[in-house]
């Protein structure tokens, strides 16, 4: 990869040709800090109200002399975060604002005879921060393909399934309790004795391992616009509903799953075979819904490339572009956000199960709010001994993009530094 030496501007070239879009993530990041700064200011009064407090917890650290022998200890308070008066934990959005501002405001790269490499970044892992989705993403779609590498060695007869759950659009203010079913949905789904009947006295699992990620889209769209009527027109036309009409899911969330389900390629010959009306009813009462719901399930198409296939399933978990959508008022993107934030805060969005989780915890699979964001696939597969040089670029506040700030060549072994 190569940057501008007129401009002194990042380009960032992935090894598939395309730029990569570090601007864009962090003046999306720039953009949802100042929501959770106005979110801030507007729940003090709440705060307040609630006697939320900071919480500390007493750390006790050794202190050791120059030869790394112990020669006390001191104690310490640590943050634990903001609890209100009834021991609840709430989100501490001033402190989200502060850290996603600050989110990738440097990044150090390796200089490759074609590429660059990301070393170091200051990355802030805010739940929602749009450069943490994308670089959690990168991590999640990693780590799934080393899993499914293992699976397709050790058990080339298991077959993956691609499986969506979803339920209704609901309300803004309505949507953690959503949540709450359906992650409670999902462990009754995954504990069903249709999908663990008795054969012979003993519990037959017959999916052998999944992933499962939630997604959550936000619709900001008044009227129906061209592109969604494209997108659904058999939907639209079937409930005659045309280009222009009232968007009647406008402010709602659309929570949903998907899922990675790992079965035996007997499945699809024998008696343990769903349909799609079994998946719809067997979620349906998992989830305790009063209605139908939209499932779908298919195979890989293809075994070649199986592996990157399965692994798109992790997916962002909301679209940044979506709750930023300049069409909404700010007092509209701060509800949005606010909602959004307090209803993901504390759930476990991706998780693996069965074999999969054998193999992670194997192949040490961190969780992803714990893992490295710096070294995804991207950058793994780079020979680290060819670099020329360290390359490292900052944000620049007055042009609204990252230019170059110094470099350290290795084999003169000198820094340069930009101005």
């Amino acid at each position: 990869m190569k940057r501008s030496q007129e401009e002194n501007i990042l380009i960032d070239i992935n090894k598939k040709g395309k730029i990569v879009d570090w601007r864009g993530k962090k003046l999306s990041s720039l953009s949802l800090a100042k929501r959770y700064k106005s979110i801030s200011e507007k729940t003090k009064p709440e705060y307040e109200r609630r006697g939320v407090h900071k919480r500390y917890r007493k750390i006790e650290r050794k202190i050791r002399n120059g030869a790394g022998e112990i020669t006390g200890t001191i104690i310490s308070n640590e943050p634990m975060g903001l609890y209100d008066r009834d021991g609840k934990r709430v989100v501490n959005y001033e402190k989200r604002a502060e850290n996603m501002k600050f989110c990738g405001s440097f990044l150090e790269f390796l200089d490759m005879p074609e590429r660059l490499k990301l070393i170091k970044a200051n990355f802030c892992r805010v739940p929602l921060c749009p450069m943490c989705q994308w670089r959690k993403s990168m991590r999640i779609f990693f780590d799934t393909s080393k899993i499914m590498k293992v699976v397709e060695e050790r058990y080339p007869k298991y077959i993956p399934l691609f499986l969506t759950l979803t339920v209704r659009n609901c309300s803004v203010e309505d949507l953690s309790s959503n949540l709450d079913n359906i992650f409670s949905g999902w462990d009754d789904f995954m504990r069903s004795k249709t999908l663990n009947p008795l054969v012979k006295g003993e519990r037959k699992h017959i999916v052998k391992g999944w992933f499962r990620a939630l997604e959550v889209e936000y619709d900001g769209d008044e009227k129906i616009t061209q592109t969604r009527y494209n997108k659904a027109k058999e939907y639209y036309d079937r409930n005659g509903i045309k280009v222009g009409d009232k968007n009647l899911n406008c402010n709602t969330f659309h929570p949903h799953f998907h899922a990675i389900m790992l079965v035996e390629k007997s499945y699809f010959k024998g008696k343990d075979y769903k349909r799609t009306e079994e998946w719809v009813q067997l979620w349906r009462k998992a989830a305790k819904l009063d209605y139908d719901p939209v499932c779908h399930i298919q195979r890989t198409r293809t075994t070649k490339g199986k592996r990157e296939e399965v692994a798109e399933v992790a997916k962002y978990t909301y679209k940044d572009a979506e709750i930023l959508n300049k069409k909404l008022s700010d007092d509209k993107k701060d509800e949005v956000v606010k909602s959004l934030s307090s209803a993901i805060h504390g759930r476990r969005i991706y998780a693996y199960g069965g074999v999969m989780k054998e193999i992670a915890a194997e192949l040490k699979v961190k969780d992803v709010d714990k893992a490295d964001l710096v070294n995804t696939s991207d950058e793994y597969e780079i020979n680290s001994a060819l670099a020329k040089m360290i390359v490292t670029y900052r944000w620049n506040m007055g042009v609204s993009n990252y230019t170059f700030a110094k470099n350290i060549k290795f084999s003169e072994k000198e820094e340069s530094v930009g101005e």
